[in-house]
């Protein structure tokens, strides 16, 4: 079955003519996959930072005061005791966020 000129002329407007000069178009794509790395990188630390905020406003709201988190008696009532556990769970958030470590239960 013989072309027809709609193929043909399809054919010329899809075909590729130049070979692109290959160490521009990776400088090229080098470049915008080190912007989109660094957008990344932005993103997630706006967010980070948005979150610690959030963190540390719920602990200023759930403790009653900073110093009665450490002066507490050996007999823990129950808002002493989630304020230890608070410290206790952000400490160890903190140090797997900034270590960037996973901590294992076990094998």
């Amino acid at each position: 079955m013989p072309e027809s000129p709609l193929d043909r002329e399809l054919g010329q407007l899809l075909a590729y003519h130049d070979e692109p000069d290959s160490s521009e178009f990776v400088a090229n794509v080098m470049h915008d996959v080190k912007r989109e790395r660094l957008l990344r990188r932005v993103i997630l630390w706006g967010f980070g930072l948005v979150g610690a905020l959030f963190g540390l406003a719920g602990a200023a709201m759930l403790s009653d005061s900073i110093t009665r988190l450490f002066t507490f008696s050996i007999s823990l009532p129950a808002i002493e005791t989630a304020q230890v556990a608070l410290v206790v769970v952000a400490a160890a958030a903190f140090y797997s966020w900034f270590m960037n470590d996973e901590m294992s239960l076990g094998s």
